[in-house]
């Protein structure tokens, strides 16, 4: 796991480790999702979409155990606005294109050449040229967070 630079954006290169590529995605999301909206490259979007949204499902569940376990005031307050935040996020696998409102959109590298996304995070879960790389990052912002899963 390395973190490098690459026109003013963060590349983090991560192993796939004992946990599944969704698990770890949906982890990592949880705490990127509020920095606005997420891309996501991947050979098949609807069912890394399905991965992924069973974990985050299994995140919010803990959240909910989490804050009914609890008497601490601030700490039900805390929890109870992070699991309504997660219940907004809104994923999507059409093509960026054809619903470009999603708050983490799923799809190949192909779409995201075609239709570059404006996002502050991009997980990279296939692979994937370096040229191909610099297109699909192109409309990013300066300090933003590409994520790149090594198989």
């Amino acid at each position: 796991m390395g973190v490098t630079t690459m026109q003013g954006l963060y590349i983090e290169h991560r192993l796939k480790g004992s946990s599944t590529i969704s698990e770890d995605l949906a982890k990592h999301l949880y705490t990127r999702a509020l920095q606005g909206n997420v891309a996501i490259v991947t050979d098949s979007p609807v069912a890394m979409l399905s991965a992924v949204r069973k974990q985050w499902l299994k995140i919010e569940r803990h959240l909910r155990r989490e804050r009914s376990s609890t008497l601490n005031a601030n700490k039900i307050l805390e929890l109870t606005h992070q699991i309504a935040r997660m219940q907004t996020i809104r994923f999507t696998a059409k093509a960026p294109r054809d619903d470009p409102m999603g708050d983490v959109q799923f799809a190949t590298v192909e779409d995201w050449m075609a239709w570059p996304p404006e996002c502050r995070t991009l997980y990279v879960t296939c692979q994937i040229t370096n040229e191909q790389l610099h297109l699909v990052t192109s409309w990013m912002r300066e300090g933003g967070v590409v994520v790149v899963y090594e198989q």
